[in-house]
Formats: structure tokens, C-alpha cells, sequence
């Protein structure tokens, strides 16, 4: 991991916010590496031979000359540009704190629009570097987080199957079991729950589809099973929640 790389040596060449449009983008291989935080909206990325679905609170790295392919939501981002970069994986962490480092990215941003010192800008990137591996609980796991990406590209697709997120990460099925408990407290099962009700209060607040279109697009075989699965962790049925913005 980037965090973990003591050699690691850059130099920067740009800092900035940017905003992504919507569609899919074919980026060709850039003489500058890329450091960057996912402030909002999602990127599906196919680099280096392999997928990354980096979500709201990762923190992403792209080498410099290396190819790759992005699905985009409207989103937003901080990116950190490097040149003379020696670090050559690509690689997307999920953190325990995204908070923590959101204020770092902030930081390094405010730093390089005031061009004060290059050194303190410097400085914030290795207090960055130690911030992840700090916050990291899952990133020192490679096939967790080969798991974890493909839970987050289908987790809306009721036909995912454990066996499908066993070999995206390579795993049986107690080392999956296993390794979410270990580092994330929770089953496989409750991950993926979890990301499936966020969606649907989400959906149920904008007030703009009906429970049982939420329920199809939330990744649930039917409105019952999700009217049942949304009380029991609210305590309210969907149609509590949906009725109260009329």
C-alpha cells in the first residue's frame, strides 16, 4: 500500500476540486500520478487490470503512465497531482475516518492556492500518508477489498450471489465471513444490506418513485421482503417515511 512505501518520493504538480460530468471516459496514460479524494457521487474504474469502485470517502491512486477507464456520476473530488512519482499500483482505500481525511485533502487544497511553502504542502501529504494507514482498516487486505469493490459495483442487483463476491476476492466462504468481521464488524450480508438501505432512504426522502419502484432499484426481489427488511431496521414501514413528505 501507498502508505506502507518508505521510498515513496514525489514531487507536486498540481492540487484542485474538480467536478465530473456524468458517461463513461477512456483516459489515456499521463506523465503524473494521481492522489485523489471522492468528496461526492461514485467512479467505476477499470486501471491497472483491475476494477475500482470508489465511493464518497475513498481515497484513490493512479500511477503516472497507466491507462484506465472511469464511469462517472455527477461527483465531485480533491486531486493531487504528483510528478517523479515512484509509487506504481493502483489502488482505491476504504477508511474508518473519511471525516479525518476529508480535512486533510482540505488542507493540502488551502496550502497550494496560498503557494506559501511547497515543504508545508509536502508536509501535509506524509501526515496524509500516515493519517491512512492510521485509518485504513481494510486496505492492508487486497482480496477484502476486491470484495468490498464488487459488493459496491452490484449491490443493486438482486441476482448477486456470495459465491459471485467469493471470486471476485478469491475467497471461500468463511475466509469472506471472516475477514468482514474481522475488519469491518459486520457479515458479508449486513455490508450489503446496509449499502441497499442507504439507497432507499435516500430515494424514500427525494419522494420522486413509489416504494415498490425503490425496492426494485435498491437491489430487493419484491416490495414485502423490503417493507419487512426497512421496518425492522427503522421501525417504521417505507410508506411511513414517504407519506410523511406529501
Amino acid at each position: 500500500m501507498i502508505y506502507n512505501f518508505d521510498a515513496f518520493s514525489f514531487q507536486v504538480l498540481t492540487i484542485d476540486r474538480y467536478e465530473h460530468k456524468q458517461g463513461v471516459f477512456e483516459v489515456k496514460a499521463r506523465p503524473y500520478a494521481a492522489l485523489s479524494f471522492r468528496v461526492s457521487g461514485k467512479g467505476d474504474f477499470e486501471v491497472g487490470g483491475r476494477r475500482l469502485a470508489v465511493r464518497p470517502g475513498n481515497v484513490m491512486f493512479i500511477p503516472a503512465d497507466m491507462p484506465y477507464r472511469v464511469e462517472y456520476s455527477v461527483s465531485e473530488s480533491i486531486v493531487v497531482h504528483l510528478q517523479d512519482c515512484n509509487y506504481a499500483e493502483a489502488e482505491n482505500l476504504h477508511v474508518e475516518n473519511p471525516a479525518a481525511v476529508a480535512a486533510l485533502f482540505s488542507r493540502l487544497l488551502e496550502e497550494w492556492r496560498s503557494r506559501q511553502s511547497a515543504h508545508r504542502v509536502k508536509a501535509v501529504i506524509y501526515e496524509l500518508l500516515a493519517r491512512l494507514q492510521e485509518e485504513s482498516r481494510v486496505a492492508g487486505n487486497a482480496a477484502l477489498q476486491d470484495c468490498l469493490c464488487y459488493i459496491e459495483s452490484h449491490a443493486f442487483d438482486p441476482a448477486m450471489t456470495v459465491e459471485a463476491v467469493c471470486e471476485a476476492g478469491f475467497l471461500s466462504r468463511s475466509s469472506l465471513q471472516r475477514a468482514f468481521r474481522d475488519s469491518l464488524g459486520i457479515s458479508p450480508k449486513q455490508y450489503l444490506m446496509k449499502l441497499r438501505m442507504d439507497r432507499a432512504l435516500t430515494m424514500l426522502i427525494a419522494n420522486e418513485k413509489s416504494v415498490k419502484e425503490i425496492a426494485l432499484a435498491c437491489g430487493f426481489p419484491d416490495e414485502k421482503y423490503f417493507s419487512r427488511a426497512f421496518k425492522k431496521k427503522y421501525g417504521h414501514p417505507p410508506s411511513h417515511i414517504a407519506g410523511n413528505l406529501v
